[in-house]
């Protein structure tokens, strides 16, 4: 597979990124045509502009569209988008895509999104089963392992990373501007959601963070699914605490521990002011890790 950070001119100016607030979002100017959309309530969001191309990374849900909507014609002097892309299946990343087809956006994802959005199933984490969305949220142009942009006018590659986060994570790479959208492959300072019921795997999370650290240095600039605007570092440090938290609940299994007794052992102590939050707790990061050492279904 193409990875073509591998040949990205490394002396690349990295611009200071100015922010301002526009329609509830926090709006980040990263430079060449780049802006990065968050707020605090869904996944982050770029916008990239190439020509006559706006493209949209990830859409949110209701009830943030108008404002996303709003934010998005702020940054692109009232152009909407022209395509979409989905790093990967989960609500808060795909909610708003029939509201931006609708503005005649075609939506791009790999392929395992639309089987998860026409067929969902239920998360053994929350007990939730999403409903199955109709014809206008589901994508019409399908990845594989990797597409170039190039006939969207842009300069960048979407790659696929099995069973990470989910079975259908993509990042979009951007070489010239050295920025990389993470999707839900970055939490980054959190625990991450790890989706062991559609095709997530720790490993899978552990082996796509390596390689992304391995085509990227230190002047690169990540967009998380998930907390702020990111640098290699951080990508290092979330993949050294999974890779010690799952040895960490291993050594315990080993020993003929159950659940329970590892949660209440709690072997990520020294994680939990860094990392614990509101969804992915220290308790449902230690579940996450036993569920997929163990093989546990509920």
């Amino acid at each position: 597979m193409l990875r073509i950070f591998t040949t990205a001119i490394t002396t690349s100016l990295v611009l200071a990124a100015g922010a301002f607030a526009q329609a509830g979002f926090e709006v980040t100017d990263l430079g060449d045509d780049v802006t990065m959309l968050a707020n605090a309530r869904a996944g982050n969001v770029a916008v990239i502009q190439a020509g006559e191309n706006i493209i949209l990374i990830d859409t949110q849900m209701p009830p943030f569209l108008d404002d996303l909507e709003a934010a998005v014609m702020e940054v692109t002097g009232g152009e909407a988008p022209t395509l979409v892309i989905n790093t990967h299946f989960h609500g808060d990343h795909v909610l708003g895509n029939a509201h931006f087809r609708a503005l005649g956006a075609g939506i791009l994802a790999h392929r395992n999104v639309a089987e998860r959005l026409a067929n969902p199933v239920q998360s053994q984490l929350t007990g939730n089963t999403p409903e199955p969305l109709d014809e206008a949220f589901l994508p019409d142009i399908l990845v594989g392992e990797a597409m170039m942009l190039s006939r969207f006018g842009v300069t960048g590659e979407v790659l696929h990373f099995a069973n990470a986060h989910t079975d259908g994570d993509i990042i979009v790479a951007l070489p010239g501007q050295k920025i990389i959208h993470m999707g839900d492959l970055l939490f980054s300072g959190l625990f991450p959601f790890i989706d062991l019921d559609a095709g997530g795997t720790v490993e899978g999370y552990i082996a796509a963070l390596d390689e992304i650290i391995a085509f990227t240095d230190d002047e690169t600039r990540f967009i998380a699914g998930h907390g702020p605007l990111s640098t290699r570092d951080d990508l290092i440090a979330s993949r050294d605490m999974l890779i010690e938290g799952r040895a960490r609940v291993a050594a315990l299994v080993e020993d003929g521990h159950d659940l329970a007794a590892i949660q209440e052992q709690n072997p990520l102590s020294d994680f939990h002011d860094d990392w614990n939050w509101g969804f992915i707790t220290t308790e449902r990061m230690i579940w996450t890790f036993y569920r997929d050492i163990t093989g546990l279904t509920q």
